[in-house]
């Protein structure tokens, strides 16, 4: 019968939490996806990429919601069964009240493996694999961003204004500003010109005008050539979207490579897979190490505090004090989850304390309750 006790309240609470974690990852991945559309507004991006980009970003948005939403599950879940008596059932099975709270940190445990498995692997990969969508993608859109008399400047190192553009998609005036090679600027100067597609190339066809060939290393050697027709093409523009990795988007060896590299080793600058691990990077390899380790152990120490609540007496005239106690307990130790990060430095003595702080809370927590237990039995 305590299997059956114990299985029933282990589904409530993982139905509730899948229901709030989804929920709320849906909502705050929405609300991104909409921030992201300037990949098409402004950078040119096919829907593909988008979709694909924004696809590969709900496991990152889901994990950070998974602190919150398990303490909020949690808390639900515990009251639910002191308001409607059904708590009873376990104190008539003989499961005591320690024995309860022992198999809510059993839970909290095995969801912190778990989120520390998908957070140090998973959601790297899934970052990185976003990324490289924008890395390997044309400017797909970038035709359809051109706008009479505007100057667009979506492409890296590129620019372009067509002073009038009819129905079939002929311009008239054109102005184009190439700094795509490092040693050599363009500027174009066209009567007309049209876009053409030739499979997955593009390519813009201009009439009558002239080409300033200009040399950043020989100013001098500066020369103008006038064409009748010419083609310039548009396939090799690159996306200004930022195609390099984030810290966050690293593999969890390469930072961990790093932060010994300046903390216990030659302290040496070096760079691998386009990172560059230098003294600034070794640290914030340093700060999204414990986002991806120490800080998911609060989860442990959230599922302690939720499970005070089992000590709540409904009949009390200050249960609901007591429940907003527990609840606004729990909100505070997310809120330092997020901010511990931000005071860890090259202070080996300073990042102990830091790093401590969720087996800190934890044992303070769970001797409080048990020292609580004691005093009522």
């Amino acid at each position: 019968m305590e299997k059956i006790v114990f299985r029933k309240f282990l589904f409530d609470l993982i139905g509730f939490f899948l229901l709030v974690s989804l929920s709320l990852s849906l909502i705050t991945w929405i609300i991104q996806s909409v921030n992201y559309l300037d990949f098409i507004s402004k950078d040119g991006h096919g829907f593909k990429v988008y979709f694909s980009f924004i696809l590969l970003n709900f496991p990152k948005v889901f994990s950070k919601i998974i602190i919150f939403s398990f303490f909020v599950s949690l808390f639900f879940v515990i009251n639910k069964y002191q308001t409607n008596n059904e708590i009873l059932i376990f104190w008539i099975n003989g499961i005591g009240k320690v024995k309860l709270i022992n198999f809510i940190i059993k839970i909290s445990i095995l969801l912190t493996i778990l989120q520390i498995i998908f957070v140090y692997f998973l959601i790297p990969k899934t970052q990185d694999y976003s990324r490289d969508f924008i890395r390997s993608s044309n400017i797909d859109m970038f035709t359809s961003l051109i706008n009479e008399k505007k100057f667009i400047d979506t492409v890296k190192n590129f620019t372009i204004f067509v002073e009038s553009i009819d129905d079939q998609g002929n311009f008239q005036n054109i102005f184009l500003k190439d700094s795509i090679e490092t040693s050599n600027n363009q500027i174009i100067s066209a009567k007309s010109g049209k876009i053409v597609e030739d499979g997955s190339n593009k390519y813009l066809n201009l009439k009558y005008g002239f080409i300033l060939d200009m040399s950043q290393n020989d100013v001098d050697n500066t020369k103008v050539i006038k064409f009748n027709t010419t083609t310039f093409n548009l396939s090799n523009l690159k996306t200004k979207s930022t195609t390099k990795p984030k810290i966050q988007e690293m593999n969890s060896k390469i930072l961990i490579s790093c932060v010994k590299n300046f903390f216990i080793g030659d302290k040496v600058n070096y760079t691998i897979t386009n990172f560059r691990c230098n003294e600034d990077s070794s640290i914030k390899s340093f700060k999204e190490l414990f986002n991806r380790t120490f800080k998911q152990l609060y989860i442990i120490v959230l599922g302690t505090i939720a499970s005070a609540l089992i000590f709540v007496n409904e009949k009390s005239p200050k249960n609901y004090i007591q429940k907003l106690t527990v609840f606004f307990t729990g909100i505070l130790i997310i809120v330092i989850s997020e901010i511990n990060v931000q005071f860890l430095s090259f202070s080996l003595n300073n990042n102990i304390i830091y790093l401590l702080f969720p087996a800190l809370f934890f044992f303070t927590a769970y001797l409080s309750i048990l020292n609580f237990n004691r005093s009522r039995s």
